[in-house]
Formats: C-alpha cells, sequence, structure tokens
C-alpha cells in the first residue's frame, strides 16, 4: 500500500509539472506572438506615416530635361528621414525608402545605405532590406523588370540588369559608379534562420525617357551599363 501511495503521489506530481510546462510554453508562445504583432504593427505604422511625409514634401528645384537625375549632392539627412518611395510592380513590392541601413531603420522600412548616392541623385543608389520582410519578395525578381523609385516631383525609371550572391564581406556592390544604377541588397538565403551568412545583390540601370532616346539615337535602348546574366546564382 506505502509503494502505491508513493507511486501516485509521483504521478500528481509529475502531471503538476507537465501542466506547469505547458502553461509557460502557452505563455512564452503568446509573448512572442505579441512581440511579432507589435514589430508588424510599428512597422505599418512608420510607412504610412513616411508615405505622408513624402507626399508633403516640396519638389526640389527642376532638373535638366536630358535626365531626371541631379549630381551627387553630398548632403546626409537625418536617419530615418523619407527619401522616395521604391515600387517593383511585377512582384507586387511598394515601401518607403528612409535613410540609414542600421536596424532601427530596417524594421520600419527599405533603407539608404550612407555614402551612396542618394535616390534622384546619379551614380550608384544603394538600397538595403530585410529578407525576412520588406525584401522576401525579391526572391522572385527577374532580368527586365522594372524599378520605379519616386521622389518628391519626379519618378526614376530603372530596369534589372542582373542580380548575383555574393559574401557578407563584398562592399565593392555599393562602390560609386559613374553609370545611373540602383543596387538593392538583402541578406541570403531567404529562408535561412538566424544571420545568413550572404547577400543577394540586384542591379538595375537606369532608362531613359524613350521620347528623348528616339530622336536621339536610332536604338532605344539607353541603359548605361551592360546586363550580366547571374541567373546561375537564381535563389531557389
Amino acid at each position: 500500500m506505502r509503494d502505491a501511495g508513493q507511486t501516485g503521489r509521483r504521478r500528481r506530481s509529475g502531471s503538476r509539472l507537465v501542466r506547469l510546462v505547458a502553461y509557460l510554453l502557452v505563455i512564452a508562445g503568446g509573448a512572442a506572438l505579441g512581440w511579432c504583432l507589435a514589430v508588424l504593427a510599428d512597422a505599418y505604422l512608420a510607412q504610412r506615416f513616411a508615405r505622408a511625409q513624402l507626399e508633403s514634401t516640396p519638389p526640389p528645384a527642376s532638373v535638366s530635361r536630358r535626365s531626371p537625375l541631379s549630381p551627387p549632392s553630398g548632403a546626409t539627412p537625418d536617419a530615418g528621414t523619407p527619401l522616395a518611395e521604391l515600387s517593383i510592380p511585377r512582384i507586387g513590392l511598394s515601401l518607403v525608402v528612409l535613410q540609414g541601413s542600421d536596424e532601427q531603420t530596417l524594421r520600419k522600412g527599405l533603407g539608404h545605405i550612407e555614402d551612396t548616392s542618394l535616390p534622384g541623385e546619379s551614380g550608384n543608389v544603394a538600397i538595403a532590406g530585410h529578407r525576412d520582410s520588406f525584401f522576401r519578395p525579391l526572391r522572385n525578381i527577374q532580368v527586365g523588370d522594372d524599378i520605379m523609385l519616386d521622389i518628391p516631383g519626379r519618378r526614376v525609371h530603372y530596369r534589372v540588369s542582373a542580380y548575383r550572391v555574393v559574401g557578407s564581406t563584398e562592399v565593392s556592390v555599393i562602390a560609386p559608379t559613374t553609370d545611373a544604377v540602383l543596387t538593392l541588397v538583402t541578406c541570403y538565403p531567404f529562408w535561412f534562420v538566424g544571420s545568413a551568412p550572404d547577400r543577394f545583390v540586384v542591379r538595375a540601370n537606369l532608362v531613359e525617357d524613350e521620347r528623348k532616346s528616339a530622336a536621339d539615337a536610332p536604338s532605344t535602348d539607353r541603359e548605361s551599363t551592360p546586363a550580366l546574366d547571374y541567373s546561375a546564382n537564381r535563389p531557389r
């Protein structure tokens, strides 16, 4: 009888422990879900507020009719300042680009990488985003996709010419260029858990106004740099 009583007590104790662990797991899961919802809500509100700020920003001084771009100014906007709206119609992406590539900024939207040309300027405009949130649609990018960069008063049209995977320490992709290009950078692989080891890089060239191109040259292909085929590195 004594052994039976001890066995019953152990069973009851084990049952209480299982229930306690189950409760703790439910609480932890609820907290994690709440945190994710809070992050998503913060990002949504930040994007909405940034878009409103961008729409209310007066256009800059007029630029040359021959190009939608202005020379690099060397200016450095305050961190978090809305600079442009980037859209890639074919993959359904449309997001506001904020100044800076720090973690706080990238939680709220796409980030303009410091020390590269600003949106609306000539040269290499580099923009970063998280692979597990804002830039996840980039896994479906294709050569030839149109990318629009809307800044106050004008739209800059780019077209994807190449994409590739590089190491996390490869910084040449954001180096200054004499051609007008747009560079998008995110971590890779897209479904990797933890700190991803590589970077997925998309390069797009400026598309000149078709009417001006037709008047200036027999060909309407006015992209600044030749398209490089990195399709062998396309993410699966």
